[in-house]
């Protein structure tokens, strides 16, 4: 079994002691809530301890740094620019008035309408 399932249910049984101490003997409440403060601690740095092992490839970083995607496409089909008509949703998101395709802005409530 993994050993972080393990300390995963070990930390519910804790949180189960806790409770069963905090509702049977109360005089011993403070007690009980030190251990699970302690426990939630240890068992944080367990589970970092147990942490599974990054791949061999993930050492290896990509030349482009960037989080957005290449602007090359492979599949050679070309991507959408800015300049082209946005696709309309067919109404105002505003005021709900029904619009034509193509409609930048809306004529009832002269909004302009996002382009997404």
């Amino acid at each position: 079994m993994n050993r972080r399932v393990l300390v995963s249910i070990a930390n519910l049984l804790a949180i189960v002691v806790a409770f069963v101490i905090l509702i049977d003997y109360p005089q011993y409440s403070d007690y009980a809530f030190y251990f699970l403060i302690l426990w939630m601690g240890v068992a944080f740095v367990l589970l970092f301890a147990f942490r599974p092992p990054l791949p061999s490839g993930a050492t290896n970083l990509p030349s482009d740094p960037s989080p957005f995607p290449s602007t090359s496409s492979s599949s050679g089909a070309p991507l959408p620019s800015g300049s082209d008509p946005s696709p309309s949703v067919g109404f105002c998101i505003y005021c709900a008035t029904a619009l034509p395709p193509g409609t930048r802005s809306c004529p009832a409530c002269g909004h302009a309408l996002p382009g997404w």
